[in-house]
C-alpha cells in the first residue's frame, strides 16, 4: 500500500519519541522486490527514504520528512532456523516477541531484551542497535547479528557480516 492522506501520513508522524515530523507518504510493502521498486523511485525523484519497523524509538529515529517504508506487516517472517548453529533468518518486520514465541519451543530466545518487545520489529532494532536491561551480559544487536542484507543509496543489495582478521595490522 502507498499512502498519501492526511490521517496515514499523522500515524507515521510520531514514534513513542516527543518528535513529530510529517512523512512524505507510507509505504508498506508485501515483497522485498516492492521495497527495491519504492526505493528506485525514491532515488529517481530525490525523496528521503526511512525504513521503519514498530516505532518504538525513543529518540525520534523513526520519523522524518521522507517516505517512511513500514516492513512490519507482511514482511514479518522467521526465513530460516539452524538450531545446530543456533542462526535464525528473519524478515526485517518481525516482532521480537513473535521470534522469541517460535524460539522458545525449541529452549531458545533472543538475548536483546529491549522493554518494548511486543512492538519492536528486528529490523528496526539493528538499525537503531538496540539493546536492553541484559545487554552487559548478552550485548546489544551489533554483538548478536551475524549478517544483514541491505540496500544502498545507488541501490545495490550487500550482504554484511563478519569481516576477515587482517593479520600484519593494527
Amino acid at each position: 500500500a502507498v499512502l498519501f492522506d492526511a490521517a496515514s501520513r499523522g500515524r507515521y508522524a510520531t514514534d513513542a519519541s516527543i518528535y513529530q515530523i510529517m512523512p512524505v507518504g507510507v509505504f508498506v510493502p508485501e515483497t522485498a522486490d516492492d521495497i527495491a521498486t519504492a526505493l528506485a523511485i525514491a532515488r529517481e525523484t530525490g525523496v528521503p527514504v526511512l525504513p521503519r519497523g514498530g516505532g518504538t524509538s525513543q529518540c525520534g529515529q523513526t520519523v522524518g520528512a521522507a517516505l517512511v517504508i513500514d516492513c512490519s506487516k507482511h514482511l514479518r517472517r522467521v526465513l530460516d532456523l539452524n538450531l545446530a548453529e543456533r542462526r535464525v533468518t528473519v524478515e526485517p518486520g518481525l516482532v521480537l516477541d513473535h521470534l522469541n514465541a517460535q524460539l522458545k519451543a525449541h529452549g531458545l530466545w533472543y538475548p536483546v531484551d529491549v522493554s518494548t518487545s511486543a512492538q519492536a520489529t528486528l529490523g528496526g532494532m539493528a538499525g537503531n542497535n538496540s539493546c536492553g536491561s541484559r545487554s552487559i551480559a548478552y550485548g546489544n544487536m551489533v554483538h548478536n547479528v551475524a549478517g544483514a542484507s541491505a540496500w544502498l543509496a545507488d541501490g545495490s543489495l550487500l550482504g554484511f557480516g563478519p569481516m576477515a582478521h587482517m593479520s600484519g595490522r593494527a
